[in-house]
């Protein structure tokens, strides 16, 4: 009881208008929440989905059990922003240098560990989210199958953006599954997607999912 008081405190806290509900990243997109969201690609039973609004891109990745769900986002003709959830949360970013070649001095700074649903851990995800631009559930969560990611709109510079993913499966670890299969090119590197990172990729975003946010 003391739980579910507090939980109704902190939704009445919240600019429900602003604020995504985060009741609701769980790790588990139920099939009314797939119908609101567009299929930019698959691999296999693998599979990426966007849903935009006002504030927020919304990215659902789902898999066969995942131990990892890495993120490549061109948010500028010089910035791509690697998110990253395992079972934890993780940003690097890479400018580019000359040409395809990116670069990053970033290491993983590893951040929200706990799956638990309660309101003071639903807290602090809207903490994460407020202060770094976006939240996403860890793999500890839901089915295990499922990575639900909420983006906010004003971390990009452009109304277009390039999207790419690596995942890795926990049936087969060692074999990182790349979104879009044939173009996603370093944003599957091992090392990218499992960390550390390396200070240097080739990076070709116009051949990843194109996303227009003003959708």
């Amino acid at each position: 009881m003391k739980q579910l008081i507090s939980l109704i405190i902190l939704l009445f806290s919240l600019n429900l208008a602003a604020q995504p509900d985060l009741t609701k990243l769980d790790g588990k997109i139920s099939s009314n929440e797939r119908q609101r969201f567009e299929l930019q690609g698959a691999n296999g039973n693998s599979s990426i989905s966007t849903s935009i609004d006002d504030d927020f891109l919304r990215i659902n990745v789902s898999s066969d059990s995942l131990y990892v769900a890495s993120l490549c986002l061109c948010t500028s003709d010089n910035e791509i922003i690697v998110l990253h959830a395992s079972a934890a949360l993780g940003r690097v970013n890479y400018e580019r240098t000359t040409g395809q070649i990116w670069k990053s001095d970033d290491k993983f700074d590893w951040r929200i560990r706990e799956p638990e649903m309660t309101p003071e851990i639903i807290q602090k995800r809207l903490e994460h989210l407020n202060n770094y631009g976006w939240v996403a559930n860890t793999l500890g969560m839901g089915t295990g199958q499922d990575a639900e990611f909420i983006i906010r709109k004003d971390l990009f510079e452009s109304n277009t953006i390039y999207l790419a993913a690596g995942l890795m499966s926990r049936a087969d670890p060692e074999n990182i599954i790349p979104l879009p299969a044939k173009t996603a090119g370093d944003c599957a590197d091992f090392a990218l997607v499992a960390g550390p990172p390396k200070p240097e990729y080739s990076f070709d975003p116009k051949k990843w999912f194109k996303i227009d946010l003003k959708d």
